[in-house]
């Protein structure tokens, strides 16, 4: 059974998952009532049709993004991972250096568990928050789409929307792993945050330049997106990645944080 640390946590983010969860859902569902109003305007294919090819490689199937999946995969599901990380690492980079910043590191430590575990909870805490979150957001595509009829697999908007938070989860890992092993949390926020901001920057740049193409392996938004097709069909590979590199990287965290002199 998960100690009070982890129910804690959790209770303690019940505002922010609220928060985050009520504003992107009602994004997400904006975009599927603006979507037909976005169908009637040929102009805007003939405009993309008409742009250079790098901007048509970032893009991606320019025909697509006139269907509703294609849509909400351009709007919403690519940058997923980037907006569920603003929460995630802004948590995760406080998990333990905000204890110790805040004066509290010894009432926790005063429990009878582990710092293993003090570890684990805190980042199943803020993991299981940004699944919340992601489960508001799936939640307001099924409703608005019910509302408005649209004609798009419910499979799609799920297996799309869940596709986020293998990434996601891999950046808290690293801002949990900063928050272990540096002094501060700003410390912690500013390598993860980093990585999160680097990491689209550079799939962004490896999209609109031909010399960057063959660095796909290294991307990691670029394996988010082959997580799931149009059609809705999970590749397993990228969240079995994400998941592996996640486990190292709270191996890491728990190590640091043993070694740590408090």
């Amino acid at each position: 059974m998960l100690s009070s640390i982890y129910l804690k946590t959790l209770r303690d983010l019940r505002g922010l998952i609220a928060a985050w969860g009520l504003g992107l859902a009602a994004a997400a569902a904006l975009n599927v009532v603006f979507f037909p109003a976005f169908q009637k305007m040929p102009e805007i294919l003939t405009f993309l049709k008409s742009l250079p090819p790098v901007l048509k490689t970032f893009l991606g199937d320019i025909d697509s993004v006139f269907t509703l999946e294609g849509f909400l995969k351009l709007k919403l599901f690519d940058i997923l991972p980037l907006l569920l990380a603003v929460m995630g690492v802004s948590q995760g980079s406080r998990a333990l250096t905000g204890e110790l910043e805040h004066k509290t590191v010894d009432m926790l430590l005063a429990l009878p568990i582990s710092r293993r575990r003090v570890v684990l909870e805190k980042y199943l805490a803020i993991a299981t928050a940004v699944a919340a979150v992601a489960a508001m957001v799936a939640a307001g595509l099924v409703a608005a789409c019910a509302a408005v009829g649209a004609d798009i697999d419910r499979i799609y908007l799920l297996a799309a929307t869940f596709n986020g938070l293998p990434p996601t989860w891999l950046f808290v890992a690293l801002a949990v792993f900063g928050s272990c092993a540096m002094r501060t949390s700003r410390h912690a926020a500013i390598l993860a945050g980093g990585v999160v901001i680097g990491s689209y920057v550079f799939e962004t740049v490896r999209l609109i330049s031909p010399e960057l193409a063959g660095w796909r392996a290294v991307s990691i938004f670029a394996y988010h997106r082959a997580g799931v097709t149009l059609a809705g069909e999970l590749a397993p590979g990228p969240a079995v990645a994400f998941t592996a590199l996640s486990v190292l990287l709270l191996v890491l965290a728990v190590g640091a944080f043993e070694r740590r002199d408090l």
